[in-house]
Parts: C-alpha cells; sequence; structure tokens
C-alpha cells in the first residue's frame, strides 16, 4: 500500500482527498466564473437597445443620397466609364424624377449611352429633354445639344423614313424658335453637316450655317473646309481651292483634330489641281501632309499619280516605295504595289518589277483563298447571322471573321463594319440579359434566404450584434455547467450521466461560437473560402471541357480537310463518335452553368441567418435543455449551488431580451425586403419583355444584316481577287515583255548581221571585179595589136576559153556563182526574229 502511494505521489493524492473532504472548494470558484460570464452576457444583451437608433434611421433613407451617385456618375463619365457612368445615371433618372438632378442627368445619360455606342437608347434620352422639356428654363443649357446630338444619330443611321424625316423637320423648327444669339456654334455646325450630306443636299442653307460659325469656336476649322466641300460639289473648283487654303492657314496649335482638317485641306487642294492638269502644283499640295498624319498614307498615293501623269516615273516609283515602308498595313498597299510594278515594268526593270509582282501575289493570294472558302461555306445568310450571334463575342468587329490583311480594306469601305456593328449591338444585349438574369437570380437569393438580413448594412450589423450577445449568453450557460459539474464531483446518478454524456460534446461547439466582430468576420471569410474553392474546382473543370472541345473541333477540320485519309478508318463511325462527344460537352457546359449559379447563389447567402447561424442557435436551445435537467437532477440529489438558479435565471432573462430585439430587427428587415422584393420582381418581367423584344429583332435582322454582310464580304473577295489577278497579269507582262525585248535584240542582231554580210559581199565583189579587169588587161597586152575582146586564132564572134583554168569567174557573166545573203540559210533573212 505505501509502495502504491509513493508511485502514484503524495501531492495527487493529497489534493485527491481534499477534494473529497470539500467539494464546494472547486465549485466555489466554478460559480464566481460562471458569475463573471451571466454578467457580461447581460452587460451585452443590454448592450443591443443603442443600435435600435441608426436601425430606426435605416429604414428612413435610402443607403445612398441621390447626390452622391450623381457624384460618382459624373466622375465615371469623367473618366470615360461610360457604362457604368450610365447605370448611376439611370438610377437617378428612375427613382428620382423629382430632384434638382435630374434634368443633368437625364442629359449625361443620353451623352454617356451616345459615347458607348447605344444611338437608340440615346436618341430616346435626348428625345425627352426635346420633345417634353424643350420649353423648361432648366433645360435649356441642354435642349441645343440634345438636338445636335439627334442631328448626328440621323446622319449616322442614315435613317430616311418619312415619320425620321418629319422628326428632323421638327428639331429644325425648333431651333428655329430659339433666339439667334442663344444658337451654339455646336448646333450651327451639326444643322449644316445635315443639309450637306443628307440624299438631297441644299447646299446654300449649308453654306449659310458653316458661315455663321464664329473665328472663336472649336469647330471653325471643320466649318470652313465644309464651305471648300460645298463649292467642290458645285463644281467651282478655283473657288474651292482658295476656300481649302484659307484652312491650311490656319494655326493648329498641337490640336491634333485641327491639324486632321489642315491635312485633309492639303489633300483636297491635290486632288482639285490633279483635275485641273496642274501637276506641279499638285504635287507641292500633297507633300504638305506631314509624315505623322493619319492620311500620310493617301498623300504618298495621290502624289504618286500626280508625278504618273506628270510624266515623272522616277518620282512616283520613289512615292510608291516610301508609301510600302512608311505604313505597310495601309489599306492603299495593294493598289500601289501593283502601280508601282507596273511602272518598273515600263522602265524595263523587269527583274524588280517581277519581285513587286509576285510580292502581291504571296502576300495577298492566300486572303483571297481564305474569302473564296469563307464565302463557299457560308451561302445561307440568316444562318450565317445565327452563327455569328452564337459566337458570344461581346466587341464584335472585321477581325473576327476576316483575314487580318483585309480588315483595313473592310474598314475603309465601311459596310461590313457596320453589318458586324449590328451583330455586336445583339450580342451586347444578349449579354446584358444574361447578367440581369444572372443578378434577379442572385437577388431573389439573397432576398428569400434566411440571411437575407445581410443585404442591408445596417440590419446586417443588429443582427450580428444579436447573434454575437446570444453566443456569450451560451458560453455563460457553458460556464454555469462547469461549476455544476464541479458541485456533481462524486455523485454516481445514471441519469446524471446520460445528460452529462449528451453534453459535453457540446462544450467543444459551445467554446468556438463567434461572440466579437472579428470571430464574425473570421467565420464569414472561412465559408467564402469554401465557395472560393468549389469555384476554382469548377473553373478547371470547365478548363477541361474547353481543351475536350478544341480536341473534337481540331478532329473536325482535319476531316473536313482530309476527306479521304489514309489507312482503313470508318469516317461515319469516327464521325458519330464525334457527335456524341460534342452532345455531352453540351451537357457538361450546361451543368458547369447550373452549378456556376449555385455556387453564386450559396456566396450570395453568406451572413447572419445562414445554416451555421442556425445550427448556433441548435447548439444553445439543445445546451439550455441539457442544463435544465442536469440541474433538476443535482437539485434533487442535493448537489444543486445555491445561486445556480439565480444566474440561470439572469440568463433567461437576457435572452429573452436579445431574442425581441433580434425579432423587431428581422420584422423591419421583412418589411424592407418586401419592397425590393417587388422591384426585383418588376424588373424581372421587364427583363422577359427585353428578351422577346430581343428575339424578334434577331429575326428581323437575320435576314436584311444577314444579306448585307454576306454582299460585304463578297464585294471583299472581289477587291483581293481583283488584286491576285491583276498580279498575276503583271507577272504574265513580265514574261512578255522580256519575251518582247529578246526577240527585240535577236532581231536587232540579225540585221547588223545582215548589213554587215552585205557590205563584205560588196567588198568582195568590188576586189573580184578588180582581179579579173587586172588579167583581161594582161592578156591584151601579151597578144600585142588584138583586137579587144579576141583571141588570135579564135572565129570571129567567139570568146576563148581562158588559159588557165583556175582564173575565178566574172560573178556578173555567170550568176549564182558568188555567194548571196542568206544563201545556204547561214545568214537570217532581214526582219526575222
Amino acid at each position: 500500500m505505501t509502495r502504491a502511494l509513493r508511485r502514484v505521489g503524495l501531492p495527487a493524492v493529497a489534493g485527491a482527498l481534499v477534494a473529497l473532504a470539500f467539494p464546494w472548494t472547486g465549485a466555489a470558484q466554478s460559480m464566481e466564473d460562471a458569475n463573471r460570464s451571466v454578467s457580461d452576457a447581460e452587460s451585452r444583451a443590454n448592450s443591443l437597445e443603442g443600435f435600435m437608433p441608426r436601425v430606426m434611421a435605416a429604414t428612413t433613407r435610402p443607403s445612398t443620397p441621390y447626390t452622391e451617385r450623381f457624384a460618382d456618375g459624373e466622375l465615371l463619365f469623367r473618366l470615360r466609364d461610360y457604362s457604368r457612368a450610365a447605370v448611376l445615371f439611370t438610377d437617378i433618372v428612375t427613382n428620382h424624377r423629382d430632384s434638382p438632378a435630374y434634368a443633368n442627368a437625364l442629359y449625361l445619360l443620353g451623352e454617356a449611352l451616345y459615347q458607348a455606342g447605344d444611338r437608340y437608347g440615346a436618341r430616346t434620352r435626348f428625345r425627352e429633354i426635346v420633345m417634353q422639356h424643350g420649353t423648361d428654363p432648366l433645360y435649356r443649357p441642354f435642349v441645343q445639344r440634345a438636338l445636335g446630338r439627334l442631328i448626328e444619330i440621323s446622319l449616322r443611321s442614315r435613317d430616311q423614313r418619312p415619320q425620321s424625316v418629319q422628326e428632323m423637320n421638327e428639331i429644325f423648327a425648333r431651333i428655329n424658335q430659339l433666339p439667334p444669339g442663344d444658337i451654339e456654334a455646336q448646333t450651327t455646325y451639326v444643322r449644316g453637316k445635315y443639309y450637306f450630306l443628307r440624299p438631297n443636299p441644299d447646299y446654300d442653307a449649308a453654306r449659310q450655317a458653316f458661315e455663321s460659325i464664329p473665328a472663336s469656336a472649336a469647330i471653325y476649322p471643320q466649318s470652313r473646309y465644309f464651305l471648300g466641300a460645298i463649292l467642290t460639289a458645285q463644281e467651282r473648283f478655283p473657288e474651292a481651292i482658295q476656300a481649302f487654303s484659307r484652312v491650311t492657314q490656319l494655326d493648329a496649335q498641337n490640336d491634333q483634330q485641327r491639324q486632321q482638317v489642315i491635312d485633309l485641306a492639303w489633300l483636297a487642294i491635290g486632288r482639285l489641281r490633279l483635275e485641273r492638269n496642274e501637276y506641279d502644283g499638285a504635287a507641292e499640295a500633297y507633300q504638305r501632309v506631314g509624315r505623322n498624319s493619319t492620311f500620310f498614307d493617301r498623300a504618298l498615293f495621290e502624289l504618286a499619280w500626280a508625278h504618273i501623269r506628270n510624266g515623272d516615273a522616277i518620282r512616283a516609283e520613289n512615292a510608291l516605295e516610301v508609301l510600302s515602308v512608311s505604313n505597310p498595313d495601309s489599306p492603299l498597299i495593294p493598289e500601289g504595289k501593283l502601280l508601282w510594278g507596273n511602272l518598273l515594268l515600263r522602265t524595263g526593270r523587269f527583274d524588280r518589277a517581277q519581285r513587286v509582282f509576285q510580292d502581291v501575289r504571296t502576300q495577298f493570294g492566300p486572303v483571297s483563298a481564305r474569302l473564296d472558302q469563307l464565302v463557299a461555306q457560308n451561302t445561307d445568310p440568316q444562318l450565317y447571322f445565327r452563327q455569328l450571334l452564337q459566337m458570344n463575342s461581346m466587341v464584335f468587329d472585321a477581325s473576327s471573321i476576316l483575314p487580318p490583311q483585309a480588315v483595313a480594306f473592310v474598314r475603309e469601305e465601311g459596310t461590313l463594319e457596320d453589318s458586324l456593328g449590328v451583330v455586336g449591338d445583339l450580342n451586347t444585349c444578349r449579354q446584358y440579359i444574361r447578367e440581369s438574369e444572372d443578378l434577379i437570380a442572385r437577388l431573389n437569393a439573397a432576398i428569400n434566404s434566411p440571411s437575407r438580413a445581410h443585404v442591408f448594412r445596417e440590419l446586417r450589423n443588429a443582427r450580428e450584434q444579436a447573434f454575437q450577445a446570444q453566443n456569450r449568453i451560451t458560453r455563460a450557460r457553458a460556464a454555469l455547467a462547469a461549476a455544476l459539474d464541479s458541485a456533481a464531483s462524486g455523485l454516481s446518478d445514471n441519469n446524471l450521466n446520460g445528460v452529462l454524456a449528451q453534453r459535453r460534446p457540446l462544450d467543444a461547439s459551445a467554446s468556438r461560437l463567434p461572440i466579437d466582430d472579428a470571430g464574425v468576420r473570421r467565420r464569414d471569410r472561412a465559408a467564402e473560402a469554401e465557395f472560393t474553392n468549389l469555384g476554382q474546382e469548377l473553373q478547371r473543370n470547365e478548363q477541361r471541357v474547353a481543351n475536350l472541345e478544341a480536341m473534337l473541333a481540331a478532329m473536325r477540320r482535319y476531316l473536313r480537310d482530309n476527306p479521304n485519309p489514309r489507312g482503313n478508318v470508318d469516317l461515319s463511325g469516327l464521325n458519330n463518335e464525334i457527335t456524341q462527344h460534342e452532345t455531352a460537352i453540351t451537357s457538361y457546359r450546361a451543368r458547369i452553368s447550373e452549378l456556376r449559379r449555385q455556387i453564386t447563389a450559396g456566396r450570395a447567402q453568406v451572413g447572419v441567418g445562414d445554416p451555421r447561424y442556425q445550427r448556433d442557435l441548435e447548439i444553445a436551445r439543445e445546451y439550455r435543455d441539457l442544463l435544465v435537467r442536469q440541474m433538476e437532477i443535482q437539485r434533487n440529489a442535493g448537489r444543486m449551488p445555491a445561486d445556480a438558479q439565480a444566474l440561470f435565471s439572469r440568463l433567461d432573462e437576457a435572452e429573452r431580451r436579445v431574442q425581441s430585439f433580434d425579432q423587431r430587427v428581422q420584422a423591419i428587415v421583412d418589411e424592407r425586403i418586401t419592397g425590393v422584393r417587388s422591384q426585383v420582381q418588376e424588373e424581372e418581367r421587364n427583363v422577359a419583355g427585353y428578351r422577346v423584344r430581343l428575339a424578334d429583332l434577331e429575326r428581323e435582322a437575320a435576314d436584311v444584316v444577314g444579306r448585307a454582310m454576306m454582299q460585304s464580304i463578297a464585294n471583299v473577295r472581289l477587291h483581293f481577287y481583283r488584286i491576285v489577278m491583276r498580279a498575276d497579269l503583271g507577272l504574265v507582262d513580265v514574261a512578255w515583255e522580256e519575251r518582247e525585248n529578246h526577240n527585240n535584240r535577236a532581231r536587232i542582231l540579225a540585221e547588223e548581221l545582215n548589213r554587215e554580210s552585205t557590205a563584205l559581199n560588196d567588198e568582195f565583189s568590188e576586189v573580184i571585179e578588180g582581179a579579173e579587169n587586172e588579167t583581161q588587161r594582161n592578156a591584151n597586152g601579151a597578144n600585142g595589136g588584138s583586137q579587144p575582146g579576141t583571141t588570135p586564132g579564135a572565129q570571129p564572134g567567139t570568146n576563148p576559153a581562158p588559159q588557165n583554168p583556175q582564173t575565178p569567174q566574172n560573178p556578173e557573166a555567170t550568176p549564182g556563182t558568188a555567194p548571196q545573203p542568206g544563201a545556204g540559210g547561214t545568214t537570217p533573212a532581214p526582219g526575222g526574229r
């Protein structure tokens, strides 16, 4: 026994004996801790009433005053973030029509929509200013600007319907009602543009409008340029040159826009002088366009034509060479290179001309082939239009469907860009509708969840404080339970042991309950981190699906480009399998979209009142019930501390106050949620209407815009086909000219050879004739006194045979014995190739 006590240790045995002898010593200490915890819980419960003034204030004023929203919108507008600025201005225009900022917000909303590319939405806002508030002094600063924008929208949309023309007449009638001194220069300028650019221009009215713009106006150079354009349209070329010359004398003052107007004026002067065959003057005007100008490529191209018409091929070549080097992406490059190649061809530099033509063929031949393929693959305009819509691209331009080399020409031509703009606008609308539907789904998830109080900041903070107070009460009960456990030490009771077995696992949960703001934020961040991990895993799965989709697309293209692959390949079975995988990928994407919506909805519900907080309340109720049973058992056993019941009652009272506060806050939340829910439902109906209207617009545009796009693509294809064809013709011309040059040289050489052969033959004939004469004289001298031309002993009237058989015969007497030019085929006849 003594050895056993020594092994255990005397201090431990002594402590155990003290605890058995004085069981109330540990219980007393635990009761003091419980008392402090209860006091702290009561203090927090009582402090909740201090949040009610802020809660009530949150119900009587908006979360953000409209003045702050207007200031934010104006800042975004100045930062050129027009889409976000339009959202804020729309809120003011919709919900604060009686505010002093309404007029300014309405105009800025129209301007933001106009700058963002939504011309039709902007037109609606500008019409409201002009038609509904045109006579209101509050809107006077915005009426003229709105009128100018309406005219510009009409010019850009080229809308010539009768109702549109009638509307423009009404706009001009309103402008005429304004005092002349109040009409702004911008309004007058836009009015002049409308008169000049409409299908049936009114040059007199346009000239009057442009001439009335003062020199101090920012658009004065543009108005002076249009005066020259009016004179040009009237074929008054000398006066037009003078008008454009006055524009070039204006000071640019480092203003890029003004410098562009001056460059355009120099181009106009060059064209007019070229039209009047003033080639030197035209060249001088073109050379005044600076290298940094956006029109430098155009000036070089037209300068080359001026030199060509002036007969100066060398300078024309120099201008075209500079064009190809300075701006290789210019839409004038194909025409410039073809012109350059022809100049080289005419001046006999065949090798260099061939390189230029071949360069054009190499650069634009694949472009023409790609356009041929594009036209061949898309014969149905409506189907092609729908395929473009399914691309879901927010920004649509020609580079999305055409080769890069064709984009510059398309932008110069303009028609396809307008058609693609319609496609882009429709896809943008579809994207906005999807985003609106997703936002509505998130709002519904938030306002219909138990944690809907977190939608409102002040109410969320109030409910968080209530939950923190409730958790402090639960922790105080845990401290009281520890005191009861100390008082029940050594008590052997099966019912008590069963209660303790159920309660003690809850002790750890109670100790982890958040009781301050840091704990609540920590819990919310943990929940958001879980959703973030789920989103990342979903993103990885989406990437896997995208990779599979790319592999299937590559297989499809390979089978399309190689319809007869090598080996024993079951093409039908392979295509069916690819189709099955594509169907599966479609279902995968639908599931991914649904999971993403669920993750987004779950993230929107993180906050006070979510399932974690509901579990806290369940722990609190379960803990209280177990504590009541434990106190009853210990009271019957005589082990109940004296102050335990009082502390328990104080906690119940504190809990009632917390619950009362939370119920009042929840009632305010429900009241405000009712208003929000009605607004969400209204917007949901609006979005449904927008989707129906969008579907109608897509059906209307499918045929009209689809055909316009196909026609534009066909025009682009024809343009590059002609470029390649002209390059091929240039190569043929080079080959033909080289052949002709070779033939000409051969003909010249043959003629020289014939001349030299003729001269040699003449000289040889003279030598032969001289030699024969000398021989005959010698023979006559040897016969002495014989008659000339006779030989002694010969019969009269006959010529004796020559004495020397080696003596050459006279070529004149025996034709055919001397070589003639061209005889025997050794000398080419004159003029032969």
